[in-house]
Formats: structure tokens, C-alpha cells, sequence
């Protein structure tokens, strides 16, 4: 499900639509939106009206799957287009590591898959 886009852009990580409330908190604020797809290393979101990120910034972000199950990392704004924010987490904690996880395996045609994206990141920060 490696998807490329018109100027040969290369992902390492594959990409799932998923449909879930994502959170951002970002001074004291609860900004709420639209999570579009999510990766091993990271996300696409609709951003609400308003809201104003930097490059250079960490934001805590919250996923909502379902009552008792969340994904909490903190992430840093990679790319802003049209409407869409592409965000990479760059800390994340074992339990919400972990649900990403099983998120992706139960979504990919292959589950084999998160394996080697597993593998590749380890790799990536040893």
C-alpha cells in the first residue's frame, strides 16, 4: 500500500486511512480534528479552523479509537497542504506504540509489513 505521489515521493512507512478524533493540545488549548491516515512514524490530519502550527514546534498529540483505547505521542508539523497537516511523531510511549501496532496489522493487506517498518526504524534510530 506504498503509495507515491506525481513528484516520485518515496514512503518508508505505509500509510492507512483511518477515520478517528485526534487531539491536539497546544497552549492549554484542546484543539480537536480530523485524523485522515496514520503510519508507523506518522499522521495526516484535517486541522480545525484557527488553529496555527510551526515547523520547529512539538505538539502533544491524542488519538481516540474507541472509550479506553488512545494513542498519546508527541509530534512535529512535517508539511501543511490544502487543508492537510502532515504530522511525524518523534516521541511515543510504549502502550500507544504498541495499539499503533495492532492498529496497523489488523489494517494492511500484509501484516508482515509492520515488521520490516519495524525493523527499518529501529535501524533508522540505532
Amino acid at each position: 500500500m506504498t503509495t507515491s505521489s506525481d513528484n516520485n515521493e518515496k514512503r518508508h512507512y505505509c500509510r492507512v486511512p483511518f477515520i478517528a478524533g485526534a487531539h491536539i493540545l497546544l497552549e492549554d488549548q484542546d484543539w480537536e480534528c480530523q485524523l485522515l491516515d496514520i503510519s508507523l512514524k506518522g499522521l495526516l490530519i484535517e486541522p480545525p479552523q484557527g488553529l496555527q502550527m510551526n515547523k520547529d514546534d512539538l505538539y502533544a498529540i491524542s488519538l481516540t479509537l474507541s472509550d479506553t483505547v488512545k494513542i498519546n505521542m508527541s509530534a512535529k508539523l512535517i508539511h501543511a497542504e490544502d487543508n492537510h497537516l502532515g504530522l511525524e511523531w518523534v516521541d511515543i510511549d510504549l502502550d500507544s506504540l504498541s495499539t499503533l501496532r495492532r492498529l496497523l496489522e489488523y489494517n494492511l493487506s500484509d501484516p508482515e509489513e509492520i515488521n520490516r517498518e519495524i525493523g527499518e526504524l529501529i535501524s533508522a534510530v540505532s
